[in-house]
């Protein structure tokens, strides 16, 4: 009995190795809820290394109002497509 088994097992081991798993792929349609508006970039400028102070600041500031439109925009295109 144990010569009968011993070379089954064996044959039934590699046959499951040699068995690979058929990949699927499906193809289901995917509903968009809205169309994602399109939203600017800011057009930042960059810092004056060798600039006065005011300049510095002034640059700063104009980027964080830029980049604070920037972030409305993008919160009402969040908005819309709830």
């Amino acid at each position: 009995m144990k010569r009968f088994l011993i070379p089954l097992l064996g044959i039934t081991l590699c046959s499951c190795s040699l068995c690979t798993p058929e990949i699927r792929y499906i193809k289901k349609p995917v509903f968009i809820k809205c169309r994602i508006p399109e939203v600017p970039k800011a057009d930042l400028k960059p810092v004056p290394e060798n600039a006065t102070y005011p300049v510095k600041l002034q640059t700063i500031l104009n980027n964080y109002f830029k980049l604070q439109k920037e972030n409305k925009m993008l919160r009402e295109a969040i908005k819309v497509c709830q």
